[in-house]
């Protein structure tokens, strides 16, 4: 074999490293003009819509934060939205205070089209307001005290999309440290494409855009037919129909932290319901992304059997995961600490040593048109 082919993998992973290094001065550039959280006026209204189904056991805390928010109590309300609970719904959670909310999806079955839930419950949400800024977030989450009075100073400063940051908390195990490096890894891309006025990537666990943009784009028309995707594929629909002025929160009082899933099977599921619509996306920079990270993963794990037809491929291999094990230790590390989760990075070595692994099998199975259930409902 020609030894330029046999250092295949070697290249392979040198462009993912040039192109990690570019994410990185993107973010750095990101963390640089994130808008301060200086006090804002409190002249926006703002709407934290929830959508839910059976979170009866964690609701009563995201509730707790949301009504302890510094953002004038007058100008923001939580609407609630039960999307067919099983376990009591809010049992437990405060429902007394005026700017709570709630709705059942139940109630309103003219929302419901083609299974997607989620959709559904946040469209019903959205009607029932009149606020200037809609934030999204999910039920099994805590927000800081200045979470509203962070993205409302985006908004302030004129963008019409935010994408805030999210963390998972706690981290007690291996498959909880492997999926808050992972959704670090996703903190670095969404601030990367913004800066490089490409935004890609968005979460809905703390998502916000104005009321007016979301019904200028026709809502969740067009994606309405899958069972996820309400944050990504919206955020591609803002852009697909002209919404430029998207900004990405960096700064750690926007920082909202999320549950990780129990154990590799519920981890395995998903991920490959995110994998599932990777189809749809309309973002030439996360499809790319997508592409050079399986196709890294992919060419390092296949350097192990080819070594023993041709040494060279497994040292190609090894050094292509070298490099790979550098950048993206580097990188995590610096978003990590930032947020203030430096001691995640002791979960890195075998975080990254099961990441090839991990990555080439959830793009195998989406690639080949495996879906998975989720909250007792069949994927598609």
């Amino acid at each position: 074999m020609p030894g330029w082919l046999a250092a295949g993998p070697l290249y392979v992973a040198l462009v993912y490293t040039l192109w990690q290094y570019r994410n990185y001065r993107r973010w750095r550039r990101a963390v640089a003009q994130s808008v301060p959280p200086v006090p804002v006026d409190d002249s926006l209204r703002l709407a934290v819509v929830v959508p839910f189904r059976n979170e009866a056991h964690n609701l009563p805390v995201l509730l707790e934060g949301l009504l302890a928010q510094t953002y004038h109590p007058d100008r923001y309300e939580v609407i609630l939205v039960d999307d067919h609970s099983e376990d009591g719904g809010v049992a437990g959670a405060v429902l007394d205070d005026e700017r709570v909310r709630l709705l059942r999806l139940s109630d309103h079955p003219d929302f419901l089209t083609r299974g997607a839930y989620k959709k559904a419950a946040l469209q019903l949400g959205i009607s029932h307001t009149q606020a200037d800024v809609i934030v999204t977030t999910d039920a099994d989450c805590r927000v800081p005290p200045n979470w509203l009075r962070q993205l409302a100073a985006h908004f302030v400063a004129g963008q019409d999309v935010v994408l805030g940051p999210v963390f998972v908390d706690p981290v007690e195990d291996f498959w909880d440290g492997f999926q808050a490096l992972d959704l670090a890894a996703y903190q670095l891309f969404t601030a990367s494409c913004v800066a490089a006025g490409k935004p890609g990537l968005a979460n809905g666990a703390n998502f916000a855009f104005r009321r007016t943009s979301f019904h200028a784009v026709g809502g969740y028309a067009g994606v309405n037919h899958l069972p996820s995707g309400d944050d990504v594929l919206l955020l591609h629909k803002f852009i697909r129909f002209g919404v430029r002025a998207v900004g990405v929160a960096c700064r750690p009082p926007a920082l909202v932290r999320t549950r990780p899933v129990t154990g590799w099977r519920a981890l395995w599921r998903q991920r490959l319901r995110w994998a599932s619509k990777a189809g749809q996306y309309g973002s030439h920079s996360l499809n790319w992304a997508q592409t050079l990270s399986f196709l890294t993963s992919l060419v390092i794990l296949f350097s192990f059997p080819l070594g023993i037809l041709d040494y060279r491929i497994l040292l190609a291999g090894l050094g292509g995961w070298a490099l790979k094990w550098a950048i993206d230790y580097y990188l995590l590390g610096d978003v990590c600490r930032h947020y203030g989760h430096g001691k995640l990075m002791t979960w890195y070595p075998a975080a990254q040593a099961f990441y090839p692994v991990y990555l080439v099998a959830v793009g195998t199975a989406a690639l080949f048109g495996a879906r998975a259930s989720w909250k007792g409902r069949p994927g598609r």
